[in-house]
């Protein structure tokens, strides 16, 4: 029987090694540190702490109101029980936007304090300097284009981004942008598989896609779509693997009957005290009660 080939932690050039061989990278968006260890021992190249952890778990109605400390919260958690995945930080809305000073102090914050191995940004062009000055200090990025929650309202929505020629050449634009400032891989979300087998093609980073076909380098899914464990509807156009939601409503609904009907907890998990200590007991609470100095044969 030959022995399990030993796991080391995922590097950019185990990415762009499995890209150059055509080898399938894979991804998984997690937020709690449950879910990440999880994912890390099935093994996963990429473990992404996106934005839609804050609104899956902290139920933010968008990434738009998400605040730095609470996506920097969600990298520690998923951090501390990473061993082997790449640990995303995707920086959130506001972060790294206003110059590219601000966004290198937000990277360098994610990962000393976040741990997390590279950080994740959204844009297009104009963004491309402030990611160049994040590369330049040593941070790894991974560039975001297609949808992008965060620039919703700019992009008219959340929903399919590319579907006419003026809007995928401007996705293909920014991503050419993103990897001229240094990115080494990019999520391309929610856009036409014509346009994902273009940029995976073109650019010699690593695509993965979310809900854009199957011609790229990777696909990635967030786990709580995955399994069915959202404050959210679950996407339709995703796919789900389980429906842990259901199980878990189903456990509480005993649970809670159990306790109203009194047959919870069940009768043989009590602890009992020895006949003896009992005894003693009974016998310290009554003079206690009755303002006596409690006093103890047994000692």
């Amino acid at each position: 029987m030959s022995a399990e080939p030993v796991r080391r932690k995922v590097t950019l050039n185990a990415l762009r090694r499995k890209k150059a061989a055509g080898e399938r990278i894979t991804s998984i968006g997690v937020y709690d540190a449950p879910m990440a260890a999880i994912a890390d021992r099935v093994g996963f190249d990429l473990l992404v702490v996106g934005n839609a952890g804050p609104m899956s778990l902290l139920a933010h109605p968008d990434p738009t109101t998400v605040t730095f400390e609470e996506q920097l919260f969600l990298t520690r958690a998923v951090s501390r029980v990473a061993r082997f995945g790449l640990v995303v930080g995707h920086l959130p809305f506001g972060s790294y936007h206003a110059s590219p000073a601000q966004a290198v102090e937000s990277a360098v914050r994610f990962v000393r304090e976040g741990g997390a191995n590279v950080v994740k940004c959204e844009g297009d062009r104009r963004i491309a300097p402030h990611v160049a000055a994040i590369v330049a200090a040593g941070v790894p990025v991974m560039g975001h284009v297609g949808m992008q929650a965060s620039r919703r309202v700019e992009q008219s929505g959340f929903g399919i981004k590319g579907r006419s020629a003026e809007e995928a050449a401007a996705i293909l634009d920014g991503a050419r942008a993103f990897e001229e400032a240094g990115c080494f891989a990019f999520i391309a979300e929610q856009i036409p598989t014509e346009l994902a087998a273009r940029l995976t093609a073109e650019l010699s980073a690593p695509v993965v896609t979310l809900g854009g076909g199957r011609v790229n380098d990777g696909v990635y899914h967030i786990s709580g779509d995955l399994v069915g464990y959202s404050a959210f509807p679950i996407p339709k156009n995703r796919g789900a693997y389980a429906n842990v939601g259901a199980i878990i409503e189903d456990a509480l609904t005993r649970y809670r009957d159990d306790c109203v009907a009194g047959a919870y907890p069940a009768a043989e998990s009590d602890v009992h005290m020895p006949p003896e200590e009992l005894a003693r007991f009974e016998r310290l609470a009554g003079e206690k009660r009755a303002g006596n100095e409690p006093s103890d044969p047994a000692t």
